[in-house]
């Protein structure tokens, strides 16, 4: 049944609400809504015709009602989705709070870890719930340059740079004698022949060396043995940094027992949240999974909000926040979409 424009305007109204409040919703608490000019009686008759459709729930201790994954759902679809583009494409006031709450604690000569950690830590400051940032899978990135460092004689270190900033460091052995202008002539030639290539495709084979530069190819065969053994070490995601677990254990939400335990359970499986964050089909710019969307099990009271964020215009990692379905949708978008354009820059 396709719903008429009364009961859209009530169920937007018990949605807001009770995302304010953390109540259920009586028809004596829409009545006074400027916006609907509706009596209690009718509203009370259209809540219960929106129950019976599944869009709101009813529970046993309160003469009030709360919205249904259903009724979430449609929430989301017909308020929030409808209403990205204005979400995301102005520069509002959340969106320069963000931006000068974050310059404060990140900036682009921090490592690429601390960045991430940091961000994590504020996303989750800024919304009162749990925030993931999932790290770019090295296979992702691009060859950028390397250095190399004699620490003693045949002993190097190599320090490998991608394109998002990411550094890998590894030491190995050489033989042979080879002076510093011998490994400063080989990084060059390494880093003309590689710089912007994948990583997961940069091999000896797309390095071209001249004759007179033939006697350096041990040297050349060396540090690409090392290359490939950073990516090898390095997971497909690395790492992935979460945050706020006390946070979202404080909302109204989870004060029972068993849905601690539930969400805790969520919390600890890493596996399990790398995944959700990643499950993202190439045309979205937002995910909005609610309750069971979520998960097969455990997931009943969550909602979780993700995007991806990009470096120099290629997608490279995800960034979200997982909360109660009752999470302020509007609030949790605008700080996400400032993160992600954050990001961009400080990356960039």
């Amino acid at each position: 049944m396709k719903l008429n424009d009364r009961k859209k305007g009530i169920l937007k109204e018990v949605v807001i609400r009770f995302i304010d409040n953390a109540e259920p919703v009586s028809s004596q608490n829409i009545a006074g809504s400027a916006n609907l000019g509706l009596s209690p009686a009718t509203i009370r008759k259209e809540m219960a015709e929106l129950e019976e459709l599944g869009y709101l729930s009813h529970p046993h201790t309160s003469s009030g009602r709360v919205p249904s994954d259903k009724g979430y759902r449609f929430f989301v679809d017909n308020f929030i989705r409808k209403n990205l583009s204005l979400i995301t494409g102005q520069k509002n006031d959340t969106a320069v709070m963000v931006r000068a709450d974050i310059s404060r604690v990140i900036n682009r000569e921090m490592e690429f870890e601390t960045i991430l950690k940091k961000s994590s830590e504020q996303l989750s400051r800024m919304t009162n719930y749990l925030s993931m940032v999932v790290a770019p899978a090295i296979y992702n990135t691009r060859f950028r340059h390397i250095e190399l460092l004699e620490l003693s004689r045949n002993h190097i270190m190599l320090v490998l740079i991608t394109d998002n900033g990411r550094i890998f460091k590894r030491n190995f052995l050489v033989e042979g004698l080879f002076n510093y202008l011998d490994f400063q002539t080989t990084a060059n030639i390494i880093n003309s022949n590689l710089r912007g290539r994948s990583l997961s495709d940069a091999g000896i084979e797309n390095i071209k060396i001249s004759d007179s530069n033939a006697y350096l190819l041990p040297l050349i065969k060396k540090i690409m043995e090392t290359v490939k053994k950073c990516i090898n070490d390095a997971p497909g995601y690395n790492s992935i940094y979460i945050h706020g677990t006390s946070s979202i254990l404080n909302q109204p939400d989870f004060l029972e027992i068993n849905k601690i335990h539930a969400l805790l359970k969520i919390i600890e499986n890493e596996y399990l949240l790398i995944n959700l964050l990643l499950n993202m089909s190439e045309d979205e710019d937002f995910i909005i999974r609610i309750g069971s969307e979520i998960s097969e099990e455990g997931t009943d009271d969550l909602s979780l909000v993700a995007s991806r964020y990009h470096i120099n215009n290629q997608p490279s990692g995800t960034i979200g926040v997982l909360g109660p379905k009752r999470m302020n949708y509007f609030k949790v978008i605008n700080i996400l979409n400032a993160f992600i354009a954050n990001f961009s820059e400080i990356f960039s």
